[in-house]
């Protein structure tokens, strides 16, 4: 796994247009009361019969999973969050509070759960929540629970009240993103960790995903909006700028569809994972 501190230079401190233009589009969307976009909600909804089919048009988000459980058990390992005597086992997040945002049918979700984490799935969606209810049942796990809500609506009762964040192939489809993070980031305990894994905005992104991954079926048409792609520095602005964390690393994440197989690269060109933690 390729692991590194990601230092913003000197010139990506400014305030650049793109900075400008993604902080500014985010704050005339009234985040307070609304992060969710309801074409993006029918769209996820529609493919509630094969979210659990590791074979079929979503099959990318089940080989992701190794790469994403690894990434967080990873971070929380480096904070000192997961006791020394569950390193390495199937209790490592053992007594550790998870939210994973924009859960959709719970596939990350259950992953996290099986290794003892107290996981609370949301998602907008109730189709997705009703498919990810169903699929625990045969989980027989108590430490899994799901909700039909968005983060707005889960953060006024539960602020400061999760180690760990995780919202995965979701910000890529949030057009309010300062809204979105600022209320996800109002969910955890200070010192606590956000995992996120999102496309770049680039050509390169462009290309893989739009061109060659919904042409040739990869991805289901229309799941993607380019134009609401997140670079690496953008998102680390908000992060560190409004929504006070440190971040901690950036990771380059690279897809082969003919495999379908996931791994780490130097990268970020075409997609990413970003690990901040909430200031003390």
């Amino acid at each position: 796994m390729i692991m590194f501190k990601f230092k913003m230079n000197p010139i990506a401190k400014k305030t650049n247009i793109a900075n400008f233009y993604i902080i500014f589009r985010s704050l005339t969307q009234n985040y307070v009361k609304e992060t969710v976009n309801a074409h993006e909600v029918e769209h996820h909804s529609n493919m509630k019969d094969y979210w659990w089919n590791n074979n079929g048009p979503l099959n990318a988000l089940h080989s992701f999973n190794p790469l994403r459980v690894s990434f967080i058990i990873n971070g929380l390992t480096n904070m000192k969050k997961i006791e020394t005597k569950n390193i390495g086992t199937r209790q490592s997040l053992e007594n550790i509070k998870i939210l994973d945002v924009g859960c959709g049918g719970g596939v990350l979700t259950e992953a996290l759960a099986r290794l003892d984490g107290h996981v609370t799935g949301i998602d907008p969606s109730k189709e997705l929540i009703t498919i990810a209810n169903d699929h625990s049942m045969f989980l027989r796990n108590k430490n899994i629970k799901y909700l039909n809500e968005s983060i707005e609506e889960h953060v006024i009762s539960n602020p400061e009240s999760y180690d760990a964040i995780v919202t995965s192939e979701v910000l890529e489809h949030v057009s309010n993103k300062y809204g979105f993070l600022t209320n996800c980031v109002d969910c955890l305990k200070p010192g606590g960790s956000l995992f996120i894994t999102t496309p770049n905005r680039t050509m390169f992104s462009w290309l893989s995903v739009k061109v060659i991954g919904e042409t040739f079926n990869f991805i289901p048409k229309g799941t993607h909006e380019w134009e609401k792609f997140i670079c690496p520095h953008e998102l680390q602005s908000i992060l560190e700028i409004n929504c006070k964390c440190d971040t901690i690393s950036i990771n380059g994440l690279s897809y082969n569809p003919f495999t379908n197989r996931w791994s780490w690269t130097d990268s970020t060109d075409i997609s990413y994972a970003i690990h901040a933690v909430k200031s003390t």
